[in-house]
C-alpha cells in the first residue's frame, strides 16, 4: 500500500472544483466528471453525483463511504509536466496546495528553479516545494483528410496521412509545393490548426 497521500488531502471543496477526476465506488462503478464547488461530480441540470461528504464549499473534501477512489485526469489536450525546470512561458502551473495559474516567467535563482505566474494584477514565484505539475496546451494538428487552416489563416490540404500548405494568404494558390508528415516541424510550427468551411477556403 502507497504511503502518497491522496491528491485531494486537505482541500476545500472549493478547491477541488473544477478538477476533472475519475471517481471509482466499491461496487465496480466508474465515473469521470467535473467537480462543482461542494466536492460532487456535476451532471448538469442542477444534479449532482455525490462523491464528497462536504455539503457546501468551505468544508474539507473528503470521500463518501462508498467510493473506494478518485484520481485525477489530465486533459487529453494537455502535455503533463511534471518538472518545474521544463515548464515555459503560457503553460498552466498547478501548486501543491491545488491552485493553478499561468507561468509569465520562469528562470534558476541560484540553482533553485522557480516559475513566475499571474492572477489578476499580481505576479507570485513558484518554487519547487510549491509545484506539483503543469500543464501545456497542445497544438492541434490535422487529423482528417480536407482542408485546414493554420494560425495564419494560411490553407493546408490534408490527404492520405500527409500535409500539404495549399494557400499562402488569400490568393497564393500553389498544388505543387511539398507534402510533410503531421507532425513535422514545418507543421508544428504553423499550429494550431482548425478545420476550414467551404466558404473559407
Amino acid at each position: 500500500m502507497s504511503s502518497e497521500k491522496p491528491f485531494w488531502e486537505g482541500k476545500t471543496c472549493k478547491e477541488m472544483a473544477g478538477l476533472h477526476v475519475k471517481a471509482t465506488w466499491k461496487n465496480g462503478t466508474i465515473v469521470t466528471g467535473v467537480l462543482d464547488d461542494t466536492g460532487d461530480i456535476d451532471l448538469g441540470d442542477n444534479r449532482s453525483l455525490y462523491t464528497s461528504r462536504g455539503y457546501d464549499s468551505s468544508c474539507d473534501f473528503e470521500l463518501m463511504g462508498d467510493v473506494q477512489s478518485i484520481e485525477l485526469l489530465d486533459d487529453p489536450e494537455y502535455e503533463r509536466i511534471d518538472n518545474i525546470e521544463n515548464v515555459q512561458v503560457g503553460d498552466i502551473v498547478h501548486t501543491r496546495q491545488g491552485n493553478h495559474f499561468p507561468c509569465v516567467s520562469n528562470m534558476n535563482v541560484s540553482h533553485w528553479p522557480q516559475v513566475y505566474i499571474e492572477e489578476i494584477d499580481f505576479k507570485f514565484v513558484i518554487g519547487i516545494s510549491s509545484f506539483a505539475y503543469a500543464l501545456r496546451p497542445k497544438p492541434k494538428l490535422p487529423d482528417h483528410d480536407g482542408l485546414w487552416l493554420d494560425k495564419d489563416g494560411n490553407t493546408w490540404t490534408m490527404r492520405d496521412g500527409s500535409v500539404q500548405m495549399t494557400c499562402i494568404g488569400a490568393d497564393d494558390w500553389c498544388f505543387t509545393r511539398a507534402w510533410f508528415s503531421p507532425d513535422s516541424v514545418q507543421v508544428l510550427n504553423a499550429a494550431p490548426f482548425r478545420p476550414a468551411k467551404v466558404v473559407e477556403a
